[in-house]
């Protein structure tokens, strides 16, 4: 069977957007008793590659089980002519992009209507090709970023690169690894030259699928490279990831001495931050026992990517009950803010939690705030 690239390879321009069509017209008119549902993450499952590739374009084909309980939304004053460069001041009442970022991004209980936004101008922007790819692109994005639909962001990072457009391959690598092939994800990942930008979220996916030594390496040479905070940083979050404690403080104590870039001395500022944040966090692993918080509501932050968050943990009979962010800056990798206080909440604990790829600090961040929440709350219930 061939795949959807391969059978597209073999169509002139018209006949791909002949394609397209049926399929953005699929996605978006038709009604479903369910869809294809995002398989179970890596190391739960694995995959050939010939079965991601069926899935990708099975379950690509297909709408969300949510599609139809979600409306078209969005308000009377955006500009859905989406120009290629927005005009004028930030307003995020009428500019499309900066309406996805500023309300859609943020707002978990948006992110479907969003991803509808962004399926509903493809349509109506078809004709458009520069349009219709960053249409394609955004899919992706949110499909990935947002809902963790690993198959569905694939098939639209792929069908934009057909039209010219472009995939990040670290996130799309990640999409490999959780469809459940390491081999995929290690073929993009190869690919990536050394002085590739995204250096954080690469040694985290090495480390993710089992490279612990790779990912330490690539963030020595990071350091040696002229970028040392960040990539003590990281290398802290690598090892406080996978229980290796002492390292992870190693690390982290690295960060907060080595001597910062010229030019990015905010950031520098901010890297250590988040590393004495984390080493706080990492002390009070070892005391805290949920069993012995007090009931009650508790609150604290932690700095993450863009600045400060905010997180309230409800304790009850001994266990928690509930987590969630109430404040933060943050502007992407949204997945984050739900995927980390609900791993928090399943395993009762703040250690053994994995970050999101791409969004360790945003995660880390959750992680420490809640750490120093439970503190106070055992402080309340000490006896």
């Amino acid at each position: 069977m061939r795949t959807m690239g391969e059978r597209f390879a073999g169509l002139g321009r018209g006949g791909k957007f002949i394609v397209l069509l049926i399929i953005v017209f699929v996605v978006g008119l038709h009604s479903s008793a369910g869809g294809a549902q995002n398989p179970p993450a890596s190391g739960t499952i694995t995959r050939s590659r010939a079965e991601i590739e069926s899935l990708i374009e099975r379950v690509g084909r297909t709408p969300p089980d949510w599609w139809d309980s979600v409306k078209l939304n969005y308000p009377p004053t955006l500009d859905l002519n989406w120009p290629m460069r927005a005009e004028g001041p930030w307003d995020a009442r009428k500019n499309v992009g900066q309406y996805i970022w500023d309300v859609i991004n943020p707002n978990p209980g948006r992110w479907k209507e969003g991803i509808k936004l962004v399926n509903f101008l493809m349509i109506r922007h078809k004709d458009d090709e520069e349009k219709l790819v960053r249409s394609m692109e955004t899919l992706g994005h949110m499909y990935h970023n947002l809902m963790e639909d690993w198959a569905r962001a694939v098939f639209w990072w792929r069908l934009s690169e057909e039209y010219g457009g472009w995939a990040d391959p670290i996130s799309l690598a990640h999409c490999y690894w959780k469809l459940g092939s390491k081999e995929m994800a290690v073929e993009v990942l190869s690919q990536i030259p050394s002085d590739y930008t995204r250096h954080g979220a690469l040694i985290k996916l090495w480390a993710d699928m089992g490279e612990f030594d790779k990912a330490l390496a690539l963030a020595e040479q990071k350091a040696a490279d002229g970028m040392p905070t960040i990539a003590y940083l990281t290398a802290g979050d690598t090892c406080r990831l996978a229980g290796r404690y002492k390292e992870a403080l190693a690390y982290y104590e690295k960060a907060l001495t080595a001597k910062g870039t010229v030019g990015r001395e905010a950031d520098v500022q901010k890297d250590r931050e988040r590393a004495q944040a984390s080493i706080q966090a990492i002390k009070l692993f070892d005391t805290l026992e949920v069993a012995r918080v007090a009931d009650g509501v508790y609150t604290a932050s932690s700095i993450a990517y863009a600045g400060p968050l905010h997180v309230e943990v409800t304790v009850k009979a001994g266990r928690i009950e509930s987590l969630r962010v109430t404040k933060h800056e943050e502007k992407q990798f949204y997945s984050a803010l739900t995927d980390t206080p609900n791993q928090i909440v399943k395993k009762q604990s703040v250690t053994g939690v994995d970050a999101v790829t791409g969004a360790t600090m945003t995660s880390e961040a959750i992680i420490n705030a809640t750490a120093k929440a439970l503190a106070g709350g055992m402080r309340k219930g000490k006896k």
